[in-house]
């Protein structure tokens, strides 16, 4: 029998750094956007002057374009639209990890009747398109919801007309209803995976499910619940679909500002556009840059 020859350091120190290399290489090509929409946003020309063609001339670049984007005046509409993206991502993270959270736990530790068919109808919400519910959930929000009984010739009210349509509300609720199912899926992944022992342990010391889940389940979970924070936080601050059709042109003051984005895009608005698209990218990336190990640990645990 042949015997394997061992491959020779320079060939083993070679093979080590390939991986890396080509993670470089697809980093680099995929950063090429992001530079050229920086690049952009400091010419003070028109967006015509892209950076390949302009890249080795530093004439005419300023910061006027960040300014402009920055400043609140009647004029400029990006500022106030960043402002509605906040009021709309920070309660669309916390409020589905809370509830989500809450949910897991209760079917994850709690003897409760039909639990797991219940898990299991979270796990086909998740498989809801939701873009197949934006327009249902649209008259829901504007006109209510009513079944007329011809029998009796009276009309029922489902759900009553609440006048959210065109209302940060209505994208809010949105994305709690759409984001929940997969929050309680992965919290519970995680909840799943704590040693009984220790939820045993604290029953007979005599303490409530309020207790164990404030005081043991949630410190044992923030690595779960910061990953899923961070996908909820990136999911709603870069969302477009939702807001442009709850709000659409009802209240164009409640836009957001990835909405309010597709009406700069136009002609002669390069250098603003280019610095208001950079700005808002910018959270995002630094969103996942600040809590990144968090991220990792949080899905790696939950996908254990």
């Amino acid at each position: 029998m042949r015997e394997v020859q061992p491959l020779s350091p320079a060939l083993r120190r070679f093979l080590g750094w390939v991986p890396t290399w080509v993670l470089l290489l697809i980093a680099g090509l995929w950063t090429i956007p992001t530079a050229g929409l920086f690049i952009s946003s400091l010419r003070a020309g028109g967006p015509e002057q892209v950076f390949w063609k302009y890249l080795g001339s530093l004439e005419g670049w300023t910061l006027g374009a960040y300014g402009a984007a920055l400043s609140v005046s009647a004029n400029n509409s990006f500022a106030e639209s960043m402002l509605n993206q906040l009021a709309i991502a920070i309660p669309s993270t916390l409020i589905p990890l809370l509830l989500g959270a809450a949910a897991a736990y209760a079917l994850t530790w709690m003897q409760l009747p039909g639990r797991r068919q219940l898990f299991y109808a979270v796990v086909m919400l998740m498989a809801v398109p939701i873009h197949a519910l934006l327009i249902p959930l649209l008259r829901l929000y504007s006109g209510g919801a009513h079944i007329t009984l011809p029998v009796i010739d009276k009309t029922l009210t489902v759900f009553p007309d609440i006048g959210l349509a065109g209302s940060i509300e209505a994208v809010w609720f949105t994305h709690v209803g759409t984001t929940l199912p997969f929050a309680i899926f992965l919290l519970a992944g995680a909840m799943i995976r704590l040693p009984r022992s220790l939820i045993d342990a604290a029953v007979v010391d005599g303490a409530s499910h309020l207790r164990i889940f404030f005081n043991v389940v949630l410190p044992l979970t923030k690595p779960a619940m910061a990953g899923l924070g961070v996908l909820l936080f990136l999911w709603s601050w870069n969302d477009f679909i939702v807001p442009l059709t709850m709000i659409g042109g009802n209240n164009p003051e409640n836009l957001p500002a990835t909405v309010r984005l597709g009406s700069l895009s136009l002609p002669g608005s390069g250098p603003f556009f280019a610095a208001a698209a950079f700005i808002h990218s910018s959270v995002s990336v630094i969103v996942f840059l600040v809590l990144q190990r968090s991220f990792v640990r949080g899905l790696l645990i939950s996908a254990e």
